[in-house]
Parts: structure tokens; sequence; C-alpha cells
């Protein structure tokens, strides 16, 4: 089982990082596929249109941003796991949203999106040795572990189903 990351690494991450059981990750990763691709089909094309409050992202909107932000993610991570020395830039998530056009795609389209996604972070964890799971890059001048990044992505959709349950469903 591959060690989880330090909390004090890059505080601007652990409320994702602490939602995380603890765990393998890569069992987390994809029990969680799994779980969410089995809510989000329970959820018609109508309902997914529809924001909670005025001003907010539709439910379509949110699952794009969840696809979205962990393809960044697995990014950064794949960029530090391969010893990128650059340092990695922010992501606006608003402006990303806004661009994406989200409402125009299928709900069946945006939950498969997602799948692949995941699919293929899976696929990416899976090609990380011990020495680049540990290795430190810059993302936004703080320094973050490639092992950061999956629990990242892992605590980011876990907040994100919190939101869905309580505000869509």
């Amino acid at each position: 089982m591959r060690p989880r990351p330090l909390s004090n690494e890059n505080q601007e991450y652990d409320r994702y990082i602490s939602l995380v059981p603890d765990g393998d990750i890569e069992e987390i990763l994809s029990k969680q596929r799994t779980k969410t691709i089995t809510l989000l089909s329970s959820i018609s094309e109508e309902s997914a249109r529809k924001a909670y409050a005025p001003g907010k992202w539709t439910l379509k909107e949110v699952i794009g941003h969840m696809a979205d932000a962990e393809r960044v993610m697995s990014y950064r991570m794949l960029a530090i796991a391969r010893n990128e020395s650059e340092p990695l830039q922010g992501m606006d998530q608003d402006q990303y949203v806004s661009a994406a056009n989200f409402n125009k795609l299928s709900w069946e389209q945006l939950q498969a999106d997602l799948d692949t996604v995941r699919s293929n972070t899976l696929s990416l964890i899976s090609t990380i040795d011990d020495e680049a799971w540990d290795r430190n890059g810059t993302v936004m001048d703080s320094p973050v572990s490639t092992s950061t990044f999956a629990y990242i992505i892992a605590g980011h959709e876990l907040h994100h189903l919190k939101v869905i349950s309580d505000k869509y469903l």
C-alpha cells in the first residue's frame, strides 16, 4: 500500500485529502468510480440541467468540472512523477466551466467522460513506481508530491458527491 501524503505538505489541498479514508488509494479510487457512476445514472437528464440556486452550477456543470479537475490533477501527477522541473500553474475552475458548455452535452456523455477520466487516472497511477510516488514538484509556487494528487482527486470527488447529495438530490 502506498503511503498517504503528509497533511502539512500543502495546506490548500488538506480539505480534500482529509476527506479520504485510510486504505489503498487505488482501491479507493476504483470503488469510488463505481459508486459515483451508479449514483449519477439514477439522475434524469432533466434533473441534471438544474442548478440548486441562482448563480450556481447545474449538475451537468458540476460533473463536467469534476472530470476537468481530475484531468488537471492527473496531468500534475504525471508531470511530477516524470520529474518535471518547471512549476505548474493553477486552474480557474469558473473559466473552465464557462468555456466548456457542459449544458449542451448529454447527461450520458458527461457520465461516460467522467468514467473514462477515472479509468485513465487509475492507469496512470499503475505506472508510477515508489520513487516517483514520493517525488516533489511545484504547483502554484508550493511544493507538492506526486502522491498528493491521487488523494486530491479522491477527496475532490467526495466533496462534490456531498454537495450533490445535499443540494441537488
